[in-house]
């Protein structure tokens, strides 16, 4: 019973990973900018999620890979508005 409820959290975690910055991308698709966010924070999303998917390449954990991949496809969106925002 508790290894169902700590794998249970370990999925809801893995899940909430991959999936915590997708707001932020889909506001910068709309707005053209990430005005508010500090540079430090959008580097270390973004290499933080590309290290963490080179990490797990050559064991490939599928839910991992599709974690890190959706992290690092929304840490690219965010980096690029971050860095070369929508001209207005």
């Amino acid at each position: 019973m508790i290894q169902y409820i700590v794998d249970a959290c370990g999925w809801i975690g893995s899940l909430s990973f991959s999936i915590y910055s997708i707001p932020q991308a889909v506001e910068a698709l709309k707005v053209g900018h990430t005005e508010g966010l500090s540079t430090g924070m959008v580097l270390l999303l973004f290499f933080g999620a590309l290290c963490s998917l080179i990490y797990i390449i050559p064991s490939f954990s599928s839910p991992l890979f599709y974690n890190f991949s959706i992290s690092l496809m929304a840490a690219t969106t965010i980096a690029r508005y971050h860095f070369f925002p929508r001209k207005k």
